[in-house]
């Protein structure tokens, strides 16, 4: 199987390893107008062409040509992970910028990370089903010799601020209240790693300021990995009550130690006590901080068994996935 893989950097590169160890023939390709994409579609002998990532990296110029001009030799998947959250978007068909995409460029199948955007997509006429983020380990994995503070706790990810007057019952927000208010009352150090809105975002959804020693500014991907490793509480806030972020299973590859608003989708691929914490109000928040910072065993157990919890949720299995779906559908 040859498959092109176009879409967002860091998506394209971890998907580009799991077709790989998946025993695909498999490259990144770069395409943002009509002349380029065209280009590429004269000259290959691909399977399949797969875009994702943010949809505002897939321009419109370039997907009217997958749409309209693709060879009938290439099955085209799109993936979308921005999930619902894509509609409070400004967008040219009015239903979000994902789903501009989508009708651009005509999948044969869409995937995606959200059961609401799964019944959007099907009620708009394209075949869609369910595909949940995952992790690479080659960016992503337990680094033996790091030293975890036990007062070091991490907030690291989007402030998704732009959202803060339009959506103000996100629930990244909510995320924020169940996760970050009560450390922060309780006089916790929380150490934000974000863009530049968190500190006003903080201020508006909770009321409250972010010390200015504790505020990092954006942390490079390639650290992530580091930063979970020597934290003793990753604090995840989640986007939606049926979804799990990326950075979950990025978390939980890397061998650290998640504190996750709890929802739905967790609890469906993991297990709260074993793989990961999670905590569904400020008080339980605080229950659970003060007793892994008593029972220091049973947070280490946590650690192991969360890389065990996600050796099936690499990009590896999402490709192998995938492949079972072009066999059902086309094959």
């Amino acid at each position: 199987m040859k498959v092109l893989i176009l879409g967002n950097r860091l998506f394209s590169v971890d998907m580009l390893w799991g077709f790989l160890k998946a025993g695909c023939d498999a490259q990144i390709i770069n395409a943002s107008n009509e002349n380029q994409i065209q280009q590429i579609f004269s000259t290959t002998d691909a399977d399949l062409l797969i875009t994702l990532g943010t949809p505002i990296e897939l321009k419109a110029e370039a997907m009217k040509v997958v749409g309209s001009s693709r060879p009938q030799h290439l099955k085209y998947i799109h993936w979308d992970t921005d999930g619902i959250s894509s509609k409070y978007f400004a967008s040219v068909s009015g239903d979000g910028i994902e789903m501009d995409v989508i009708y651009n460029s005509r999948p044969d199948l869409v995937l995606t990370m959200c059961p609401e955007m799964r019944e959007l997509i099907i009620e708009k006429g394209f075949p869609c089903e369910m595909m949940h983020y995952a992790y690479s380990p080659v960016s992503h994995q337990p680094l033996p010799g790091y030293e975890n503070d036990k007062y070091f706790i991490n907030l690291i990810g989007n402030s998704y601020s732009m959202f803060v007057k339009s959506h103000p019952d996100h629930y990244r927000y909510h995320s924020l209240k169940i996760l970050l208010k009560p450390l922060l009352e309780n006089k916790y150090t929380v150490h934000l790693y974000g863009d530049s809105g968190y500190a006003a975002t903080v201020k508006q959804i909770l009321g409250m300021d972010v010390p200015t020693l504790t505020y990092h500014n954006y942390m490079p991907y390639e650290r992530t990995c580091a930063a979970y490793n020597s934290s003793f509480i990753n604090l995840v806030t989640q986007n939606h009550p049926h979804t799990i972020t990326k950075r979950t299973f990025e978390i939980l590859g890397s061998g650290g130690f998640a504190l996750s608003a709890d929802n739905e989708a967790i609890r469906k691929l993991f297990v709260p006590g074993r793989d990961l914490i999670v905590s569904s109000s400020p008080e339980e928040t605080m229950e659970l901080v003060h007793y892994y910072e008593k029972n220091q065993d049973e947070w280490r157990k946590i650690r192991e068994n969360a890389v065990v919890s996600v050796e099936n949720h690499t990009y590896k299995q999402r490709a192998e996935y995938i492949l079972k779906l072009l066999e059902k559908y086309y094959y």
